[in-house]
Protein backbone atom coordinates (compact mmCIF):
# COMPACT_ATOMS: atom_id res chain seq x y z
CA UNK A 1 0.00 0.00 0.00
CA UNK A 2 1.41 3.38 -1.06
CA UNK A 3 2.30 5.81 1.90
CA UNK A 4 -0.06 8.84 1.91
CA UNK A 5 1.64 12.18 0.93
CA UNK A 6 1.68 15.30 3.17
CA UNK A 7 2.27 18.54 2.18
CA UNK A 8 3.80 21.27 4.02
CA UNK A 9 2.03 24.41 4.40
CA UNK A 10 3.53 28.14 6.22
CA UNK A 11 1.22 30.90 6.44
CA UNK A 12 3.28 34.44 6.65
CA UNK A 13 2.54 38.16 8.15
CA UNK A 14 2.86 40.91 6.09
CA UNK A 15 6.62 40.79 6.18
CA UNK A 16 6.70 37.75 5.28
CA UNK A 17 8.07 36.63 8.32
CA UNK A 18 6.84 32.79 9.16
CA UNK A 19 4.69 32.91 11.81
CA UNK A 20 2.56 29.08 11.42
CA UNK A 21 3.42 25.54 9.76
CA UNK A 22 1.27 22.39 9.42
CA UNK A 23 1.06 19.53 7.17
CA UNK A 24 0.08 16.46 6.92
CA UNK A 25 -2.05 15.39 10.41
CA UNK A 26 -2.55 19.08 10.60
CA UNK A 27 -3.03 20.14 7.13
CA UNK A 28 -5.06 23.88 7.19
CA UNK A 29 -8.82 23.28 6.33
CA UNK A 30 -9.15 26.30 4.39
CA UNK A 31 -5.48 27.62 2.45
CA UNK A 32 -6.61 30.85 1.80
CA UNK A 33 -2.80 32.94 3.09
CA UNK A 34 -0.98 29.69 3.38
CA UNK A 35 1.84 28.69 1.11
CA UNK A 36 2.70 25.26 0.39
CA UNK A 37 6.27 24.57 0.51
CA UNK A 38 7.30 21.14 0.47
CA UNK A 39 5.75 17.45 0.02
CA UNK A 40 6.64 14.26 1.34
CA UNK A 41 5.92 10.95 3.30
CA UNK A 42 7.12 10.59 6.81
CA UNK A 43 7.12 12.22 10.34
CA UNK A 44 9.10 15.19 9.06
CA UNK A 45 6.09 16.40 7.02
CA UNK A 46 3.16 15.31 9.34
CA UNK A 47 5.01 17.16 12.02
CA UNK A 48 6.64 19.56 10.12
CA UNK A 49 6.95 22.26 13.53
CA UNK A 50 9.28 19.52 14.95
CA UNK A 51 11.06 18.19 12.15
CA UNK A 52 11.09 20.91 9.41
CA UNK A 53 12.12 23.87 11.13
CA UNK A 54 15.21 23.19 12.96
CA UNK A 55 15.42 24.26 16.46
CA UNK A 56 11.09 26.03 16.12
CA UNK A 57 9.86 28.84 14.18
CA UNK A 58 9.90 31.69 16.84
CA UNK A 59 13.00 32.34 19.14
CA UNK A 60 12.75 31.89 22.74
CA UNK A 61 11.20 35.84 23.11
CA UNK A 62 8.15 35.45 20.25
CA UNK A 63 10.45 36.71 17.23
CA UNK A 64 10.40 34.77 14.03
CA UNK A 65 12.93 32.72 12.68
CA UNK A 66 12.45 32.14 9.11
CA UNK A 67 10.76 33.89 6.19
CA UNK A 68 9.50 32.67 2.81
CA UNK A 69 12.01 33.53 -0.02
CA UNK A 70 11.20 32.61 -3.54
CA UNK A 71 8.56 29.79 -2.03
CA UNK A 72 11.56 28.54 0.16
CA UNK A 73 11.12 28.81 4.05
CA UNK A 74 14.78 30.01 4.54
CA UNK A 75 16.64 31.56 8.61
CA UNK A 76 16.81 34.95 8.97
CA UNK A 77 19.74 36.69 9.43
CA UNK A 78 20.59 37.45 13.23
CA UNK A 79 20.98 41.19 12.47
CA UNK A 80 17.09 41.04 11.03
CA UNK A 81 15.85 39.05 14.06
CA UNK A 82 18.02 41.75 16.43
CA UNK A 83 15.51 44.55 14.25
CA UNK A 84 12.49 43.20 15.39
CA UNK A 85 13.39 43.83 18.62
CA UNK A 86 14.00 47.13 18.35
CA UNK A 87 10.14 47.96 18.85
CA UNK A 88 10.20 46.78 22.77
CA UNK A 89 13.08 47.49 23.69
CA UNK A 90 12.66 51.24 22.40
CA UNK A 91 9.39 51.48 24.33
CA UNK A 92 11.30 49.86 26.96
CA UNK A 93 14.13 52.86 26.97
CA UNK A 94 11.11 55.69 26.85
CA UNK A 95 9.90 54.28 29.83
CA UNK A 96 13.15 54.39 31.65
CA UNK A 97 14.05 57.72 30.41
CA UNK A 98 10.63 59.15 31.31
CA UNK A 99 10.70 57.64 34.58
CA UNK A 100 14.47 58.86 35.36
CA UNK A 101 13.35 62.68 34.05
CA UNK A 102 9.99 62.54 36.67
CA UNK A 103 12.44 61.05 39.35
CA UNK A 104 15.05 63.93 39.21
CA UNK A 105 12.39 66.63 39.24
CA UNK A 106 10.64 65.30 42.18
CA UNK A 107 14.32 65.04 43.49
CA UNK A 108 14.39 68.76 43.57
CA UNK A 109 17.32 71.23 44.05
CA UNK A 110 19.52 73.33 46.01
CA UNK A 111 18.72 77.06 46.76
CA UNK A 112 20.82 79.31 48.66
CA UNK A 113 18.81 81.08 50.85
CA UNK A 114 19.33 83.44 54.16
CA UNK A 115 20.04 80.41 55.72
CA UNK A 116 22.81 79.04 53.45
CA UNK A 117 22.46 76.34 50.77
CA UNK A 118 18.53 74.58 51.91
CA UNK A 119 17.32 72.01 49.81
CA UNK A 120 13.76 72.07 48.05
CA UNK A 121 11.88 68.67 47.05
CA UNK A 122 9.67 69.15 43.50
CA UNK A 123 6.81 66.39 44.29
CA UNK A 124 3.43 67.53 43.27
CA UNK A 125 2.52 68.70 46.31
CA UNK A 126 5.33 71.14 46.62
CA UNK A 127 4.86 72.49 43.39
CA UNK A 128 1.38 73.20 43.95
CA UNK A 129 2.29 74.75 47.39
CA UNK A 130 5.43 76.96 45.58
CA UNK A 131 3.26 78.33 43.33
CA UNK A 132 0.84 79.21 45.79
CA UNK A 133 3.57 81.20 47.79
CA UNK A 134 4.82 82.91 44.50
CA UNK A 135 1.44 83.70 43.70
CA UNK A 136 1.03 85.09 47.33
CA UNK A 137 4.62 87.25 46.41
CA UNK A 138 3.74 88.67 43.41
CA UNK A 139 0.03 89.71 44.74
CA UNK A 140 1.82 91.95 47.37
CA UNK A 141 2.68 89.94 50.36
CA UNK A 142 5.91 90.34 51.86
CA UNK A 143 6.62 87.05 53.52
CA UNK A 144 5.62 83.77 53.08
CA UNK A 145 5.41 80.47 55.36
CA UNK A 146 7.55 77.70 53.50
CA UNK A 147 10.14 74.89 54.35
CA UNK A 148 13.07 73.37 53.01
CA UNK A 149 13.45 69.58 53.45
CA UNK A 150 13.70 68.35 56.51
CA UNK A 151 13.39 72.10 58.45
CA UNK A 152 10.83 73.54 60.13
CA UNK A 153 8.52 76.18 58.68
CA UNK A 154 9.71 79.81 58.68
CA UNK A 155 8.55 82.69 57.55
CA UNK A 156 10.60 83.54 54.19
CA UNK A 157 11.36 86.64 52.86
CA UNK A 158 9.95 87.74 48.81
CA UNK A 159 12.99 87.26 47.91
CA UNK A 160 13.56 84.23 48.67
CA UNK A 161 10.41 82.47 47.50
CA UNK A 162 11.21 84.34 44.24
CA UNK A 163 14.97 82.72 44.03
CA UNK A 164 13.45 79.25 44.41
CA UNK A 165 10.30 79.61 42.64
CA UNK A 166 13.18 80.77 39.66
CA UNK A 167 15.10 78.00 40.42
CA UNK A 168 12.42 75.18 40.22
CA UNK A 169 11.29 76.40 37.06
CA UNK A 170 14.78 76.49 35.99
CA UNK A 171 15.62 72.97 37.53
CA UNK A 172 12.04 71.48 35.49
CA UNK A 173 12.80 73.18 32.37
CA UNK A 174 16.46 71.68 32.19
CA UNK A 175 15.19 67.84 32.90
CA UNK A 176 12.30 67.84 30.58
CA UNK A 177 14.57 69.56 27.41
CA UNK A 178 17.07 66.84 27.90
CA UNK A 179 14.46 63.38 28.23
CA UNK A 180 12.85 65.27 25.02
CA UNK A 181 16.24 65.08 23.42
CA UNK A 182 17.49 61.87 25.03
CA UNK A 183 13.82 60.43 23.66
CA UNK A 184 13.92 61.62 19.98
CA UNK A 185 17.74 60.05 20.31
CA UNK A 186 15.83 56.70 21.34
CA UNK A 187 13.39 57.01 18.98
CA UNK A 188 16.16 57.21 15.71
CA UNK A 189 18.11 54.67 17.07
CA UNK A 190 18.75 51.75 14.80
CA UNK A 191 20.25 49.09 16.76
CA UNK A 192 20.11 47.81 20.43
CA UNK A 193 23.07 48.77 20.86
CA UNK A 194 22.69 52.05 20.29
CA UNK A 195 19.70 51.78 22.77
CA UNK A 196 21.74 50.70 25.44
CA UNK A 197 24.31 53.50 25.42
CA UNK A 198 21.59 55.65 26.50
CA UNK A 199 21.51 57.00 29.96
CA UNK A 200 19.77 59.94 31.46
CA UNK A 201 22.54 62.08 31.20
CA UNK A 202 23.46 64.90 28.67
CA UNK A 203 26.99 63.73 28.32
CA UNK A 204 26.31 61.80 25.40
CA UNK A 205 24.12 63.44 23.60
CA UNK A 206 24.96 63.01 19.88
CA UNK A 207 26.32 66.36 18.36
CA UNK A 208 23.06 67.87 16.67
CA UNK A 209 21.18 66.80 19.92
CA UNK A 210 23.80 68.42 22.51
CA UNK A 211 23.37 71.84 20.12
CA UNK A 212 19.85 71.93 20.16
CA UNK A 213 19.26 71.42 23.48
CA UNK A 214 22.43 73.98 24.41
CA UNK A 215 20.31 76.51 22.30
CA UNK A 216 17.17 75.90 23.78
CA UNK A 217 18.33 76.22 27.51
CA UNK A 218 20.83 79.31 26.19
CA UNK A 219 17.20 81.23 25.18
CA UNK A 220 15.07 79.78 27.68
CA UNK A 221 17.66 81.87 30.16
CA UNK A 222 18.08 84.93 27.86
CA UNK A 223 14.11 85.35 28.82
CA UNK A 224 14.71 85.02 32.23
CA UNK A 225 17.79 86.72 33.29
Amino acid sequence: MDEIVSKVYVKTDERGRIIRCEGGYTTPSDLTGWTQIDEGTGDRYNLCQTHYFDGGIYTADGIPRYKLDDGRAVERTEEEITADRLPSARAAKETELSNACNAAIVAGMDVETSQGTEHFSLQETDQINLTTAYNAIISGAANYPYHADGQLCRMFTAEEITTISTASISHKLYHITLCNHLLTWARRAETAEELGSITYSADNLPEDLAANMAQVLAASAAMNP
